[in-house]
């Protein structure tokens, strides 16, 4: 028989509560009293839990652990927590009457009474399992396809500077019109297929949360944008570019990733802006801490719907023609992430009336503006 001023007792008084909490059957919601015994047990707690009402109240809750668990006295260090923070919550394993193990979120919550002093606990049970096996699932999935996207790309750049290297041999023998536009596209395709290769490379490293790394080293971003837009010209051969330069344009950077920064969005331009309207390329020496790198184009605006996603991988815009001219949906992404290495940032401006400008800004030294 309980004594009147026992624990469990006191929690009685909320007997109108269990009533309307039997109705919650997703959750296992009971009473606890300051002993740790169960002072109620709701519909749901014996649908999750195995145990009827007249199993479970009355006994330590500490029946609902596993044995590991109640061996390092894990009942005790949530209750404890409760009394001292009004709340525990995590993820643990629960075990049920016939012995099975599950995945919970478990919460325990302080009640106290009229005059604050504390009552008991309400405990909320909540099976996570198959949430639990769907992370584990996405996670696992997750790193076999960049584990396979490295591998892939990896091995696919000696198969393509091989043809690289034929090409150019054949380049040095005696060859009709017809044959040396045929090695030029054979070099134009490998050119392009080594650029997908770098930016899958890329594209794992970033995702892998490594980052990409950047070497760098001094260069004058004025003269190095010439040499690199030249190089795009020859894939555009039907393409204006204006290029303009303001300032002071030295700096250390990592010429590579310069490189690859300012073809992706000149490439990008020249794929999704107006046909026969020249790319405007502009380099800026802001101040002596940061230069600017503009790459301007004309056209259809960037729709509002993908501007928040345009520098997450795998995404692609549609250009005039309506096609995406072979994009897989990386470019912006690693623009973004190079940009990023340096320090700096890229932003987007997009109207009908003003054409669409991507705005690249770089400290001139490593560390020259806070991240």
């Amino acid at each position: 028989m309980k004594k009147e001023n026992a624990p469990v007792g006191e929690l009685t008084r909320l007997e109108p509560l269990g009533l309307v909490l039997d109705f919650v059957q997703d959750y296992a919601i009971f009473l606890v009293d300051l002993e740790g015994r169960i002072a109620s047990w709701n519909t749901g707690a014996q649908r999750l839990k195995g145990y009827t009402e007249a199993e479970a109240v009355g006994q330590p809750f500490a029946m609902l652990f596993t044995d590991e668990d109640r061996a390092r006295g894990q009942p005790e260090h949530e209750m404890q927590h409760a009394l001292a923070h009004r709340v525990f919550q995590d993820e643990e394993v629960r075990r049920r009457k016939d012995g099975s193990l599950f995945d919970a979120e478990v919460t325990l919550s302080l009640i106290r009474g009229e005059d604050g002093a504390p009552r008991g606990f309400v405990k909320v049970t909540r099976d996570i399992t198959e949430r639990k096996a769907l992370q584990t699932e996405l996670a696992q999935r997750k790193v076999f396809q960049e584990e396979l996207l490295g591998i892939v790309s990896h091995d696919l750049r000696t198969p393509l500077n091989a043809v690289l290297l034929g090409a150019a041999l054949l380049r040095q023998e005696e060859l009709s019109a017809r044959q040396s536009r045929g090695v030029a596209r054979i070099v134009s395709s490998a050119e392009r297929g080594i650029r997908l290769v770098h930016d899958l490379l890329d594209f794992t490293q970033a995702r892998l949360g490594e980052g990409l790394s950047v070497r760098t080293a001094p260069l004058d971003l004025h003269d190095f944008t010439r040499v690199v837009v030249a190089d795009v010209q020859l894939a555009h051969p039907h393409r204006e570019v204006e290029l303009r330069s303001e300032g002071d344009g030295e700096g250390e950077w990592d010429a590579d990733r310069i490189a690859q920064l300012l073809s992706n969005l000149v490439s990008n331009a020249m794929a999704y802006g107006t046909p026969g309207t020249p790319v405007q390329v502009t380099t800026r020496g802001r101040d002596a801490a940061q230069v600017e790198l503009e790459v301007h184009s004309t056209g259809e605006p960037i729709p509002e719907a993908l501007k928040p996603l345009l520098f997450e991988r795998l995404t692609r815009g549609v250009s005039k023609d309506g096609h995406n001219k072979g994009s897989i949906g990386l470019g912006l992404f690693i623009v973004c992430h190079i940009a990023r290495a340096h320090g700096g940032s890229v932003t987007v401006e997009s109207t009908l009336e003003a054409g669409t400008t991507f705005t690249v800004r770089l400290p001139r030294r490593p560390g020259a503006l806070p991240r």
